[in-house]
């Protein structure tokens, strides 16, 4: 690790937002460790302050609120994975959360970290924004909150401030009769950075036709978005297979026509509309999910 800095753990949110507003700019803040520790080994970083803020008792609470969840924003994956909370609220997202990298990943790895690094192939990102999740974001005398797909402006690119602190972030709740699914593709099963990701949530009204779709994929472009011109097709339809099939090409070939014909459009393209397709089937066709 190259060079020499303070560390700091601070003891509760209020403190931490002292030391951002007077060093912001020089402090690298560690929750997990699992980005920033990397980028102190490489020389990437050189702060002079290591800002610990793992034991913030404030952001490590999982908070319903009537149709929302409130989840701490330094809460480890395998922390959120066994909360009966996000299991019985937030199945994409847990199984997106079972994704990242190896259970020791997990158990030191945090939600807020996923979402400060702003990595086009974050698994947490996608299912987050099916849920239209927006993040708490504190600095000293003020606060603000937004939208997590406004937050995240490009690769490893987000909108906060050098003395600013992602402390939570706002999930929605849906409705009886929604289902989700998410999907991946990487190089392994485990240990391995997402090639394609995608989630999916829909529901069908009484009459057996599509009310609502939500799709995001990521890893794909410079950041995870929302495919809302093929929501927006898929509404008011009848879910048959060719419907999906057709819905999912759309999803491929709306991507490649945002990022671009590139040596690896061979592969992906066809790899997204399969993955799309996979997610699709689990939401609308396969009465097993969730």
């Amino acid at each position: 690790m190259r060079g020499h800095f303070n560390y700091l753990r601070p003891d509760c949110v209020t403190e931490c937002l002292d030391i951002l507003d007077q060093h912001g700019t020089e402090t690298a803040i560690l929750a997990g460790g699992t980005d920033v520790m990397i980028s102190l080994r490489t020389g990437v970083k050189k702060p002079r302050i290591i800002l610990d803020i793992s034991r913030l008792p404030e952001t490590r609470l999982v908070e319903p609120h009537g149709e929302t969840v409130r989840v701490g924003s330094t809460l480890t994956y395998s922390e959120l994975i066994d909360h009966p909370v996000i299991r019985q609220e937030f199945p994409a997202l847990r199984t997106a959360m079972g994704c990242v990298g190896s259970l020791q990943i997990r158990n030191v790895g945090t939600l807020g970290g996923n979402i400060a690094n702003s990595s086009p192939a974050a698994d947490s990102i996608p299912p987050m924004m099916l849920r239209d999740a927006e993040i708490i974001i504190q600095k000293k005398g003020s606060s603000r909150i937004q939208k997590l797909e406004k937050l995240i402006v490009g690769a490893y690119s987000n909108t906060l401030e050098s003395d600013e602190l992602i402390t939570g972030i706002i999930l929605r709740k849906i409705k009886k009769g929604y289902r989700e699914s998410y999907q991946r593709i990487g190089r392994r099963k485990s240990l391995s950075i997402a090639r394609i990701n995608a989630a999916i949530l829909g529901r069908l009204n009484d009459s057996g036709v599509i009310e609502d779709a939500r799709i995001s994929v990521g890893s794909v472009a410079p950041s995870p978005m929302r495919m809302t011109n093929v929501e927006s097709h898929l509404k008011g339809r009848k879910p048959e297979l060719k419907t999906i099939l057709e819905a999912s090409r759309m999803i491929a070939q709306e991507i490649i026509d945002l990022v671009g014909v590139r040596h690896s459009t061979e592969y992906k393209q066809p790899a997204i509309t399969g993955l799309a397709l996979k997610c699709l089937e689990d939401v609308f066709l396969d009465s097993s999910v969730n």
